[in-house]
């Protein structure tokens, strides 16, 4: 019964479908619900200022990127595996979205002036995910529109992973410079603002 109402095969099948949209939508509208992640993900290093954050921003909801497929992962368990980012590239950190270029991610400074992890796209701005397809979108909207950023996954994800507070500083892939390899003037900027970037798990 449905609102008083038998459902039928296909009343059903609908049923079931909205509930399945619910779930994804309570998920990735709540950001600040302490998930579950025991996987180990990315931990994506400043170079030049020494920080280090494994938490990306999107424009409407937050991820980590499972290690080492590159997965993207919502903080509230959500695995996006058509959406992969790139940790084996030479010099950037690419992103795609079933097969196709979707952005990459990158540190730059936040409505705060603070560095932060950002999935952007090639014009700077900052990329979120639709709800319902999860589908990356261009918000259209520059990182220094986002404020009170976060930058460590263990403030809104509950793990294992998260117990000691610290990384050990071994199993790092070579320097990486972050938002180059997506289109030339992006590249000669990035040179111009030398960012260069290393990934670790955290485990």
């Amino acid at each position: 019964m449905f609102n008083g109402r038998r459902l039928d095969g296909r009343g059903f099948a609908r049923c079931r479908a909205l509930c399945a949209v619910s779930s994804l939508l309570v998920a990735l509208a709540a950001p600040a619900a302490r998930a579950q992640i025991e996987e180990e993900w990315t931990v994506f290093t400043h170079n030049n200022q020494s920080i280090t954050c494994d938490l990306v921003n999107g424009s409407n909801a937050e991820f980590v990127v499972l290690f080492p497929s590159g997965e993207l992962t919502t903080v509230s368990g959500i695995v996006l595996s058509d959406i992969l980012v790139n940790l084996n590239s030479t010099n950037a950190f690419p992103v795609t979205y079933l097969g196709e270029p979707a952005g990459f991610i990158a540190f730059r400074n936040d409505g705060d002036g603070l560095p932060t992890l950002f999935w952007l796209s090639l014009g700077e701005t900052v990329i979120g995910i639709n709800t319902l397809s999860s589908a990356p979108f261009d918000s259209g909207d520059p990182p220094s529109d986002f404020v009170n950023t976060l930058c460590d996954a263990c403030e809104v994800v509950d793990s294992s992973l998260c117990d000691d507070g610290t990384d050990p500083p071994d199993d790092f892939p070579p320097i990486f410079l972050c938002g180059s390899g997506a289109g030339e003037g992006l590249v000669a900027a990035s040179v111009l603002l030398p960012v260069l970037g290393l990934v670790r798990r955290r485990r």
